[in-house]
C-alpha cells in the first residue's frame, strides 16, 4: 500500500498535534516510554518475535541475523543513556532553545534497524516525527510505531509512518511542507533530490552514502591477541551482511604483506565460524555479479581466501572496495599514519573506523586532526552496535533537533 499527498498531510497533522502531549512530559517520562517500547520489540517479546518471523522475507537477511540486529540495537535504547543524551543535548543548546515542531525522516533500505535511533532521539527531545519508509522495507518502522502506541497511545501518535515511491514529487512536497527539518538517510542522489524539493525552505540533515574501515596494529596481531582480533572483526563484517555504512569494507593492518595474509587466513576462518550462528541471507543477482568481478580481480592482484559465503582479499592499497555481502579487503600499511593517509580517497564518506583498543586513542587523534574526516573511532567488535549517543557524520547525534524559541 502506498500513501498519497492527502495521507502524508494527515500524518503530519496528527504528529504535530501529538507533539503538544510529547513536550508536556518530562525527559525521564519520554525516556521510559521509548525504552519500554524497545523492550516490547526484543526477540524474546511477543511483538519482537513476530518481527523476527516476518522480516527475513522483506530484508533478505536470515532470521538469526534479524534477531541479532534487533537485540543488539534495542539493548542500547535504555532509560539511563537516553536521559544522559537528553541532558547533553540540553547543555549544548542555546538558552531558550525549543524542540522542532516536526521532523520528517527519509529512511534507506539497507539497515532495517536504523529507524530505532533515527526516531527515538528526536522523540526523546520532544520532536514528533513523520517517517517515510523505504519502499522495500516497511515493516519495522510500523512495528516500532505499534510498540510506542502500546506503551502510550497518546504519545504513540507522535510517530507517524508513510510509504511512497521516492521519485513521487507530489508526495515529497507533502513530506517537506510541514516539517521544520528533514533528516535524510540514503544515497547521495536521494539527499540531493530531497534538497532540491525543499528548495532552501527547511534544513536538510544529510546522512548520505557511507562506508567504514578497520585498523589492526601489529600488537593486535601478536601472540595472545591474534585470534580475538579476528573474531571480533569478523562480527563487524558479518553483521547486516555488510550492507550498512558502519560495515567495514576494508581493513588496514600494520605489517608486511605476508603478515596480512596470515591474518586474512584467520579472519576467513572466523567468518566461516559465523556461518552457522549468523548465516548470510540470499545474495541478490546484482550483488552476485559484482562479487564475481571483485573476487576475480582480487585473485589477479592479491591473495583471495574464499569461504562458503564470504571472501577475504589481501590486496595492495588503492584496490577497489568490495561489494558487501561479507567480501572484505585487507591492506597492509606501515601504521596508523599510513592507514589514515590511505583512507583519504574516501574520507568524505567515511563514517566509522573500528580499531584494536590499544590503537583507539591514536586513531581517534588521527581522524580529528584532519579536516577531511568526519568519522569516529570505536573498538573492533562494536562497529555495528553503536551506543545511543554515538556521533553521526562527525556531529553529535542530537544536533539539529532543537531550534531557537519563538
Amino acid at each position: 500500500m502506498r500513501d498519497g499527498p492527502p495521507e502524508i498531510r494527515s500524518a503530519a497533522a496528527a504528529a504535530l498535534h501529538a507533539g503538544q502531549a510529547l513536550r508536556s512530559r518530562t525527559v525521564e517520562a519520554r525516556a521510559r516510554w521509548i525504552a519500554e517500547a524497545a523492550d516490547r520489540l526484543m526477540p524474546s517479546a511477543k511483538l519482537g518475535a513476530n518481527v523476527v518471523r516476518t522480516l527475513p522475507d522483506e530484508t533478505g537477511l536470515s532470521a538469526p541475523m534479524v534477531a541479532w540486529a534487533l537485540r543488539t540495537t534495542l539493548e542500547t535504547v535504555d532509560v539511563e543513556p537516553l536521559v544522559r543524551l537528553a541532558r547533553a543535548a540540553s547543555s549544548e543548546a542555546n538558552e531558550g532553545s525549543a524542540p522542532l515542531r516536526l521532523l520528517s525522516i527519509v529512511l534507506a533500505g539497507n539497515v532495517f534497524t536504523a529507524v530505532a535511533r533515527g526516531a527515538a532521539i528526536p522523540l526523546l527531545l520532544g520532536v514528533p516525527v513523520v517517517v517515510k519508509t523505504s519502499s522495500r522495507q516497511t515493516q519495522f518502522p510500523q512495528a516500532l510505531k505499534r510498540a510506542l502506541e502500546t506503551v502510550d497511545q497518546q504519545l504513540g501518535a507522535a510517530m507517524q509512518v508513510v510509504t511512497f515511491a521516492g521519485g513521487d514529487e507530489a508526495c515529497n512536497e507533502a513530506l517537506v511542507e510541514s516539517a521544520d527539518a528533514v533528516s535524510v538517510f540514503g544515497s547521495d542522489e536521494t539527499v540531493s533530490a530531497i534538497r532540491r524539493r525543499a528548495g532552501g525552505r527547511v534544513p536538510i540533515q544529510a546522512h548520505g552514502h557511507g562506508m567504514s574501515a578497520g585498523y589492526c596494529s601489529a600488537t593486535a596481531l601478536g601472540e595472545g591477541q591474534f585470534d580475538e582480533t579476528a573474531d571480533v572483526l569478523a562480527l563487524d563484517v558479518a553483521a547486516y551482511d555488510q550492507r550498512g555504512c558502519l560495515s567495514p569494507s576494508v581493513v588496514f593492518v600494520e605489517g608486511t604483506a605476508s603478515a596480512a595474509v596470515a591474518f586474512g587466513v584467520r579472519l576467513s576462518k572466523a567468518l566461516g565460524d559465523l556461518e552457522d550462528s549468523l548465516p548470510r541471507g540470499e545474495l541478490p543477482a546484482d550483488v552476485a555479479a559484482a562479487q564475481l568481478q571483485w573476487r576475480g580481480l582480487a585473485e589477479v592482484e592479491g591473495t583471495l581466501l574464499r569461504g562458503g559465503t564470504h571472501a577475504v582479499a589481501v590486496v595492495p592499497e588503492g584496490f577497489s572496495l568490495g561489494p558487501g555481502s561479507r567480501n572484505v579487503a585487507i591492506v597492509p600499511v606501515s601504521g596508523v599514519g599510513g592507514a589514515i593517509e590511505a583512507m583519504r580517497g574516501y574520507a568524505r564518506h567515511l563514517k566509522c573506523v573500528g580499531c584494536d583498543r590499544a590503537s583507539l586513542p591514536t586513531v581517534a587523534r588521527g581522524l580529528t586532526s584532519e579536516a577531511d574526516y568526519h568519522a569516529y573511532a570505536t573498538p573492533l567488535g562494536t562497529m555495528q552496535t553503536p551506543s545511543i549517543d554515538a556521533p553521526q557524520d562527525g556531529r553529535p547525534v542530537f544536533e539539529g533537533y532543537l531550534r531557537p524559541a519563538d
